[in-house]
């Protein structure tokens, strides 16, 4: 494996990991980095009202913890996982394009107040255009290389 893709699959699995262990603390109930919920939720989902609940954040840690791990090349390099990879990373590389007005539309989410969409334009964007770059770039099968699970000499 070329050393371009293992940094981009550290990168990849760090970033996602991180996403994941902030998204498990504010389950639990923290509010970290904010003072309290309504300055959180205003940060994160741009309306002091509409923070999700607990389970719903929840999930969102599991997903990422999930994308992480994956990402970062655990489970081996099936076809399935490198499509995974892929969609992880167009995904990502969507949300940086289109911003966080949208994500929020698609989400059902009432739409943002502008400390959210300063916060989205300086750190939420480039850091999903990171880790998408990241994740396809990680998400690379070594050329040449027949895919896990099939048997080479047959080939």
């Amino acid at each position: 494996m070329s050393a371009f893709r293992s940094v981009s699959r550290l990168v990849s699995g760090v970033g996602l990991g991180a996403v994941a262990a902030l998204h498990a603390a504010w389950a639990s109930g923290s509010t970290w980095p904010a003072r309290n919920r309504q300055e959180l939720a205003e940060a994160v989902v741009g309306n002091r009202n509409a923070l999700p609940d607990r389970r719903a954040t929840a999930a969102v840690a599991g997903i990422a913890g999930v994308a992480a791990v994956t990402t970062a090349g655990a489970f081996g390099e099936s076809t399935a996982l490198v499509r995974g990879r892929r969609l992880v990373g167009v995904a990502l590389l969507g949300r940086a394009a289109l911003g966080g007005d949208v994500a929020l539309a698609l989400l059902g989410m009432p739409p943002a107040g502008k400390r959210f969409l300063a916060l989205d334009d300086r750190w939420y964007r480039p850091l999903c255009a990171v880790l998408g770059v990241a994740v396809l770039a990680g998400a690379r099968r070594t050329r040449n290389a027949p895919p896990e699970g099939t048997d080479s000499s047959r080939l």
